[in-house]
Order: C-alpha cells, then structure tokens, then sequence
C-alpha cells in the first residue's frame, strides 16, 4: 500500500513539474457611470435654486456648481492610487464644460429646500418601587432637532429644451435627548446645514464622471507538453512572477512571446492577451482572446471594447498604443 502511494506521489510532481504558475498584476479598468449623456459635451453647471423658505446660511447653491464642475473635469479619478496604470487613454473626464449657456449641449441644474424643527417637550409618567408601594408621579423631558433637505438635478437637452431626466436627492439629520425631572437639550438644528451640504455635494460630485476602478488580471496558468521545455518553464515561472510583482507589463509581453515561441497553447495566447487589454490596444487583446479557451477573458474584452465604442461615441479621440 506504501508503494502505491508514493508512486501516487511521484507521478502528481512529474506531472506538474515545469507547469508555469499563474501571475496576477492589479491595475485599472474604466468604469462608466449609470448615466452616459449620448451626445457628449461641452456642459454648462447652473447653481442650484434655493426654495428654503426660512433664511439659512447655506452655500450649497455655488458649492454644488463648482464641485461638479470640478468632477467633469477629473482625469484621472481613481480608488487606489498605488497602482501603475498603463493605458494612456483611459481618462475620467468624459465631457468638457463651457461658462457659456448658449454653446453647451446639456445643461445641469436643480433645486433643493432645507427644513429644520427644533422640539421640546415633557412627558408625565407613573411608577411604583414595588408592588406594595405608594405609586410616584416623574417628568421626562424629550429635547429632538431635525434638519432636512430635500432636492432635485435636472439635466436639460439644449438642443430640444427637453428635460433628460430629474435624479431626485433627501437626507435627515436628527438628534435626541431624553432626561429625567431635567430639562433635555440638544444642537440647534441649523448646524447641520453644511454637513448635509455636504452630503449632497458628494452624491453628484463625481455622479457624471468614469472612475478607474481596480481590477486584478489573473494569468492562466501555462505548462509545456515538451518534457524537454519543463525546467525552462520553472525559470519563465520565477521571472514573470519577479516581472509582475514590479508592474514591468512589457517585460512580461515580451517574455510570453518568447514562450509562445518555444511552445504555442491556448493559455499562453491569452497571457498576450491580457498584457493587450491591460495596455489599452483591445483589438490586439481580441485577436488573442480568441485563440484561448477562456470565455470569462472573451467577454470581459466585449464588454471593454463596448465602453471603449461610447467613449468614441462622446467624441473621444482613442489610439491604441503598441508595445
């Protein structure tokens, strides 16, 4: 029984002796937002309406204009900013912005209301220690303050005056008191203007921007058929391992190449083609793609090459680069 297990053993080592352990290499793929306005820019950013009926200090009508503005303009708009990005083309910014009404092709704006309450009450209450016990009367005191806003953006076609659509915003503030035969206090509920402020700046901050998202590639595993290529493929293991882990993409096309020279297979071909995508040149990394067995890798290149179409589609110039 010893004997066959170890002849189990020996034949599991041959077997994946020379086999090319799978690299991964984290960098970005663009992501779009919910909403694409199909005709691209230039955009023109009107402050908001303030329909507040109660005088506030608020600065949500020029702050929601300029954080906008600022996000359509964002390059290079990013999650994790430790990681080496490849491609050249790939930008956040999807549209340009104009100062000018008359010359943009979509127009943003809103409106938006603040409320505020500030209550205090009592509320008499009876209890007894025990169930012999005289019974007792007791105050508690109840402080609450609320803030609110509630609100609306607009996106307008210039060019039919017609509403695109209306993305609807709300959000509370409340804090609570209760005391005991004591008076509750709690804030003012006007100090929680700017934090809601706040709140709905950065729900459309970034709302018509693309964003670099993260995206580890996992390189199939590649292992020669050749005995004769197998102590080869530990060195290739050991070196695009070295390669990925110091984000060195070309290094690692070139060395697969040589690989796919010494011996084709359908993971090596789809090796190049992920150095491809992760470049930018999409059409390359099909052209690989389809010579593999991976259909997680050739749908993921339909779906690059989709986005890559709208952002052609938004009058983006996009050349894909070469090794």
């Amino acid at each position: 029984m010893k004997t066959i297990k170890y002849i189990i053993i020996i034949a599991v080592c041959v077997l994946f002796t020379g086999k090319l352990s799978a690299q991964d290499l984290e960098t970005y793929k663009l992501q779009l937002p919910e909403l694409i306005l199909e005709k691209g820019g230039p955009i023109h950013v009107l402050p908001l309406t303030d329909l507040t009926q109660k005088k506030l200090n608020n600065s949500l009508s020029e702050d929601f204009r300029n954080e906008v503005n600022q996000g359509l303009q964002a390059e290079g708009l990013v999650f994790d900013n430790d990681l080496p990005s490849f491609n050249p083309w790939m930008k956040t910014n999807l549209y340009s912005i104009t100062e000018n009404k008359d010359e943009a092709t979509y127009i943003i704006s809103g409106d938006y209301n603040f409320t505020t309450n500030h209550v205090k009450s009592y509320e008499e209450k009876s209890g007894a220690e025990a169930a012999d016990s005289l019974p007792f009367v007791y105050y508690e005191f109840i402080a609450t303050s609320t803030a609110s806003v509630v609100g609306n953006v607009v996106i307008t076609d210039v060019e039919t005056g017609k509403e695109l659509v209306k993305i609807p915003f709300s959000k509370t503030i409340t804090d609570e008191d209760k005391k005991i035969m004591e008076h509750a206090s709690v804030k003012s509920p006007d100090v929680y203007i700017p934090k809601l402020t706040d709140y709905f700046v950065q729900a459309f901050r970034y709302h018509f921007s693309a964003v670099k998202a993260t995206y580890k590639y996992d390189f199939p595993k590649v292992k020669p058929e050749e005995r004769d290529l197998r102590k080869a493929f530990r060195q290739y293991k050991r070196d695009l391992k070295d390669l990925a882990d110091a984000g060195k993409l070309k290094e690692m096309y070139t060395m697969y190449l040589e690989i796919q020279q010494k011996e084709d297979s359908p993971e090596v071909n789809e090796c190049i083609g992920m150095c491809y995508e992760i470049l930018g040149n999409y059409s390359k990394a099909k052209a690989f793609y389809d010579k593999c067995d991976n259909s997680e890798s050739k749908n993921r290149i339909v779906e690059q090459i989709n986005v890559q179409n709208q952002l052609r589609n938004l009058g983006m110039t996009i050349d894909e680069p070469e090794f």
